[in-house]
C-alpha cells in the first residue's frame, strides 16, 4: 500500500514542495520495509514500485487530495508551472508501471485539464458523478436509522420538550445533514457522514460541523466572480461540459465561466446536484449546514472581520439574549452595510435569507431557516431562554405585510409547547431595499 497525502505541503518555494512530496514518498517507502535515496519524486516512485513488486507482489496507490498543491499556489505562476513539471513525470511513472499497479485511488476538488493525470492516464474511471457509487460515501435514510437508531431515540427522549414527535426531530436532523446527492441518474440522497458522527458524539448539538471537514476556500474566493444570488437563489443550472473542462492556467487567471464556478462549488461539497438530464445539471445547496457554512465563508472573506468576532458579535448576541429588539435590528442593519454591492444581486431574496441566517448560526444561537409550518415556512426562528423570534423578510414591500403574515400564517402556534411562562415572543417584519442593498425598515409585535 503506498498511501499519499498531497494537503498541507509547504508551498512557500519550489523546494520546500519538493522536499515535502520526497518526503511522503519516502515516509511510505519506509513502512513498506524499503529505503530510497533523495532523486527526483518520479523516480523516487519508480524505484519504490520496483522494490514493492520484486518483494510483495501489486501495489495499491492512494493519493488524497491531489489537486490541493496546484491549489494552494494558484496565485504564484512560476511555482504552478515547475509543479506541472513535475506532477507530469510522477504520473507518467504510475501509467508506466500500471501492469505492477493493483488498484489506484485518487481524490480530489478540482479535475485540472493541464494536469498529465487525466491525459496520460487515460484507463481511469471517474467516479464523480457515477450512478454505481451514488449512495457509497455517506449515510442513506435508512442506513441513519439502522446505524443511529438508539441515539436517535435517546436525543429524542432528552428532547421531548422541543420536538413533538419523533419524526420532526428526524425531519430536523435531515434538514441539516442530509441532501447529498451524486448522480443525476439515481435519486438516492445522502447524510454527511462526518457531519452525523460529531451530532452524535457532541450532546446531539446542531452545529456547523461541515467546515470541520477542510473545506475549499478556493471554491468561496472564485464565487466572488459570479453574481453571488446566482448561485443561491434556488438552484443554478450548469451545462454538464463544464464539470469536465476545468484548467488550472484559467482558475489561476479566474477566467472561469460561472459553469465552471458552479461545478467547482459541486466538486468542493458547496453544491449538490438536484436534477439533469443529457445537458445540463441543476445544482442546489444540499441542506442547512452547509448554505450557512457558504454563507459564512462569504462573511469571513468580503465583510468586516469584526462580524465574526470580537466586539460587535458579543453585542449582538447580548441583544438577541436580552431582548431588545433595537439593538438587534441596529445590528443586523450594520451587518448587511458591510457587504459590498457586487455581491448582492438586485431582488434575490435567497440571497438575503442566507446571510441573515448565517450571523445567528455564527452567533452560536439556535437558529432554524425557512421552518415549515402547518400553513407556510417562516423565514427565521431564533430561541433563546427568554425569547422566541420569528422573522419575515421582504423584498421592496413593506414591513407590516411582513409582520401581518407571520400572525396570518400562525407561525408562533407551531412553538406553543416551547413557551414559558414570562417568555417574550417577537414577531418582526423586515423590508429589504434591492435598490440599496440594505434594510431600509422594520416592524414588530411584542407578544
Amino acid at each position: 500500500m503506498i498511501h499519499l497525502d498531497f494537503s498541507g505541503m509547504d508551498l512557500s518555494s519550489f523546494d520546500n514542495f519538493l522536499s515535502c512530496l520526497r518526503r511522503n514518498i519516502r515516509k511510505e517507502a519506509e513502512r513498506n520495509g524499503i529505503r530510497l535515496e533523495d532523486g527526483s519524486p518520479a523516480a523516487m516512485l519508480d524505484e519504490l514500485l520496483d522494490r514493492i513488486f520484486l518483494d510483495k507482489g501489486l501495489a495499491v496507490i492512494i493519493i488524497d487530495e491531489f489537486d490541493s498543491p496546484m491549489t494552494g499556489a494558484i496565485n504564484d505562476a512560476s511555482l504552478i508551472e515547475n509543479m506541472l513539471k513535475v506532477f507530469n513525470a510522477f504520473y507518467q511513472t504510475i501509467k508506466k508501471n500500471s501492469e505492477r499497479i493493483r488498484f489506484f485511488f485518487m481524490t480530489g476538488v478540482v479535475k485540472l485539464a493541464n494536469l498529465s493525470v487525466f491525459s496520460a492516464m487515460n484507463n481511469l474511471r471517474d467516479l464523480s458523478m457515477d450512478e454505481s457509487f451514488s449512495a457509497a460515501f455517506g449515510y442513506t435514510q435508512e442506513e441513519l436509522l439502522e446505524y443511529f437508531g438508539e441515539g436517535i431515540e435517546e436525543c429524542y427522549e432528552e428532547n421531548k420538550d422541543r420536538y413533538r414527535t419523533r419524526e420532526e426531530l428526524l425531519e430536523r436532523i435531515r434538514g441539516y445533514y442530509d441532501g447529498y446527492r451524486f448522480s443525476p441518474e439515481c435519486e438516492e440522497r445522502v447524510y454527511n457522514p462526518v457531519s452525523i458522527g460529531y451530532f452524535f458524539t457532541s450532546g446531539y448539538r446542531f452545529e456547523n460541523y461541515w467546515d470541520r471537514t477542510g473545506t475549499s476556500t478556493l471554491a468561496v474566493e472564485l464565487a466572488r466572480k459570479v453574481e453571488l444570488s446566482s448561485i443561491i437563489d434556488g438552484s443554478i443550472a450548469v451545462s454538464r461540459m463544464a464539470f469536465t473542462n476545468f484548467d488550472i492556467l484559467s482558475i489561476r487567471e479566474k477566467k472561469l465561466s460561472k459553469d465552471n464556478v458552479a461545478a467547482l462549488l459541486y466538486y468542493a461539497g458547496y453544491l449538490t446536484i438536484n436534477d439533469g438530464d443529457e445537458f445540463a445539471i441543476e445544482l442546489i445547496f444540499p441542506n442547512k449546514e452547509v448554505a450557512s457554512s457558504f454563507s459564512m465563508n462569504l462573511i469571513s472573506r468580503y465583510a468586516d472581520e469584526s462580524y465574526s468576532a470580537g466586539v460587535w458579535m458579543s453585542e449582538f448576541i447580548r441583544a438577541c439574549r436580552s431582548g431588545d429588539e433595537e439593538a438587534v435590528m441596529m445590528k443586523l442593519k450594520e451587518y448587511f452595510a458591510a457587504f459590498s454591492y457586487e455581491l448582492i444581486g438586485k431582488e434575490r431574496e435567497k440571497f438575503y435569507h442566507t446571510i441573515f441566517h448565517g450571523i445567528f448560526v455564527m452567533a452560536g444561537l439556535y437558529a432554524i431557516s425557512e421552518d415549515r409550518g402547518l400553513r407556510g415556512r417562516a423565514d427565521e426562528v431564533i430561541l433563546t431562554e427568554n425569547d422566541l423570534w420569528i422573522f419575515e423578510l421582504k423584498i421592496d414591500k413593506e414591513a407590516e405585510e411582513a409582520v401581518r403574515q407571520i400572525d396570518k400564517k400562525g407561525y408562533r402556534e407551531k412553538y406553543s409547547y416551547l413557551i414559558e411562562p414570562g417568555m417574550r415572543i417577537h414577531e418582526i417584519g423586515i423590508s429589504f431595499s434591492s435598490e440599496e442593498r440594505k434594510i431600509s425598515a422594520w416592524e414588530s409585535r411584542e407578544k
